[in-house]
């Protein structure tokens, strides 16, 4: 999972859609720094293993919430995030992980689980402007969904 995958789906959805989106990988670890989503601007993010993609969704102009803090804080109001999938679903998380990094998912909590997701996944952010065309975001999210096969999708299978 890297750059070259990002702008792979750039690259389709640019040329169905004729619409400019910028795609930016950030490797797990340091790099790992999410932006915050700016006015004027939706988005679709991504968060991978080395071997899996685990979560794709979107955030537009009035759910920026869910772009700059919700995938990375155990929300208990807000339906299907990352962090509370994870900690649901500890065994679902460790087959994508070799045995020796079982524990560390076992103990996962409210607290670790944002250094947790920085470190130990990659992220990628695709950004379009937001000109209120949601079919434009929703066809951004479906082509990520498509590619990546996602895990977490509202409900574990």
């Amino acid at each position: 999972m890297s750059q070259q995958l990002a702008d792979s789906i750039k690259a389709e959805f640019e040329g169905l859609t004729g619409l400019a989106v910028s795609a930016v990988y950030m490797p797990k670890g340091k790099s790992h720094s999410p932006t915050s989503l700016q006015r004027g601007t939706c988005g679709v993010y991504v968060f991978l293993t080395d071997t899996q993609c685990l979560k794709v969704g979107k955030a537009g102009g009035k759910s920026k919430a869910r772009w700059n803090s919700h995938h990375y804080c155990l929300d208990e109001t807000t339906p299907s995030t990352l962090p509370k999938s994870i900690l649901r679903h500890k065994n679902v998380i460790k087959k994508f992980f070799p045995p020796e990094a079982h524990r560390e998912i076992d103990v996962l909590s409210k607290i670790s689980i944002q250094d947790w997701i920085k470190n130990n996944l990659s992220l990628i952010e695709f950004v379009i402007e937001d000109s209120g065309d949601k079919f434009a975001l929703s066809l951004l999210e479906a082509l990520a969904q498509y590619s990546l096969k996602p895990v977490y999708e509202g409900k574990i299978e």
